[in-house]
């Protein structure tokens, strides 16, 4: 097995309004780096690539992936976003009314992904790859039903989390560690709504905490798993929280090296498919006209989005065509020993769960937020739930729930055993 690392910084310019989740960057804590790990076992090379920002488009990552092939040959990339909040998104093409500064950043954003797998691919060597796990926790589920059942966003001390660190370690051949890629499930909202300066929340002092321990000449790579439906805590608690947290993780992840295995088997194995999730019924016009005068109750004043919302709402209706959301699903494996499992949306904790539970392999890693983000992904107990659903589940007319945001309804009850079929479809031989 050979294996190569690459690094670029990608932090954008400050001034910038870049995305909804940094409306305004007045500086830069801490810088954000793209980073990319290619395992090549001579014949299935596999590219996995970190990069701290808060999500991007489908088409970011179907254009880099097509770079990529063009120019490595390499067929299976795989780009999580850490999903911090205190950075922008990525897009395939700048805005028209980005600025300059900001036009050229997005633009220079598009090259560096292909960039660092060419060069990452390039800088393999021999080496050893161990798997790892520790108890951790740096966040807890932030859906809580209030007394009407109804979803709101608080700490729900007794909800479902991923109670733990994976690790992948690559070792050189003299044994010394060259590569930590660690996965947990949190959104890295620690920072966000305390602070306009950019940074990578506690993932960014997780991989300090690591080098601090291993040196500067190992480097550690965070990628997010499925923590749509778990807030790092405390919410907008600031840049010393955050500091605490990732601290935490850094020192999970270091515990974990203490106790990893060595993965004997040297062939990889790689695999996708895609699954088309079906969504509930559009509302009708009645419905949509019903939901529209409810809105005009109120001064339109600060409210004017969940108007454009009714308006893009409206528009698929008389369209008439049903909204569906298709879901890559990636598998990478080695052996019995080691499979990493990828999905592209906000995928909820209890998937991870699941494929720790039912995969037939030693250990295990579950990746969210690649290959794409557009919206959440619920189980179907949460689903069920309806108008009631929340933020992450919720149904029309809730104007707020990101599903109907983004879809302009809301996905149907029975996508969860959808989503664990493709899943384990990639483990059969």
């Amino acid at each position: 097995m050979k294996a190569g690392v690459s690094c670029r910084d990608i932090t954008p310019p400050t001034r910038t309004t870049l995305a909804d989740h940094i409306r305004y960057s007045t500086g830069v804590h801490d810088p954000l780096f793209a980073k990319a790990l290619v395992l090549d076992d001579g014949e299935n090379p596999v590219a996995i690539v970190s990069a701290d920002l808060c999500g991007g488009e489908p088409e970011f990552h179907s254009k880099a992936g097509q770079r990529i092939r063009e120019q490595t040959g390499i067929e299976h990339t795989l780009i999580n976003f850490t999903h911090t909040h205190s950075a922008p998104g990525a897009a395939s093409v700048p805005g028209d009314d980005y600025e300059p500064h900001e036009r050229e950043w997005i633009e220079r954003l598009n090259a560096t992904i292909p960039e660092i797998v060419t060069e990452a691919y390039a800088n393999c060597l021999p080496v050893s790859l161990h798997a790892g796990r520790a108890p951790a926790q740096v966040g807890f589920n932030r859906r809580l039903a209030d007394e009407n059942g109804v979803v709101v966003m608080a700490v729900n001390e007794a909800g479902s989390v991923v109670p733990w660190v994976n690790v992948l370690e690559v070792r050189r051949e003299d044994g010394s560690p060259s590569v930590i890629l660690f996965e947990h499930a949190a959104h890295p909202v620690i920072v966000h709504g305390s602070s306009t300066l950019t940074g990578a929340d506690y993932p960014g002092f997780a991989v300090q905490r690591i080098k601090e321990e291993l040196g500067n000449d190992v480097t550690p790579i965070f990628a997010q798993g499925c923590g749509a439906n778990i807030n790092g805590f405390p919410l907008k608690g600031g840049w010393d929280k955050a500091e605490k947290a990732g601290r935490k993780l850094g020192d999970a992840v270091l515990k974990a090296l203490e106790t990893t295995t060595e993965i004997k088997a040297d062939k990889l194995v790689a695999r996708s498919t895609q699954i088309t999730l079906p969504t509930e019924p559009l509302p009708t016009m009645e419905e949509w006209t019903e939901a529209s005068r409810d809105l005009k109750i109120f001064d339109l004043h600060g409210f004017r989005d969940r108007a454009d919302q009714l308006e893009a709402i409206r528009k698929t209706i008389e369209h008439g065509e049903q909204p569906e959301l298709p879901l890559q699903i990636n598998a990478v494996m080695l052996g019995t020993e080691w499979c990493l499992v990828t999905l592209q949306y906000e995928m909820f904790c209890e998937y991870e769960l699941w494929v720790d539970e039912n995969a037939p392999f030693d250990h295990t890693m579950t990746f969210a937020y690649t290959n794409g983000e557009k919206t959440y992904v619920a189980i179907d107990e949460e689903l069920a739930r309806g108008v009631k659903g929340g933020y992450e589940a919720g149904s029309f007319p809730s104007l707020w729930a990101h599903n109907v945001r983004s879809l302009h309804t809301s996905l149907a009850v029975g996508i969860e055993g959808m989503i664990k079929d493709g899943i384990a479809s990639l483990w059969k031989d």
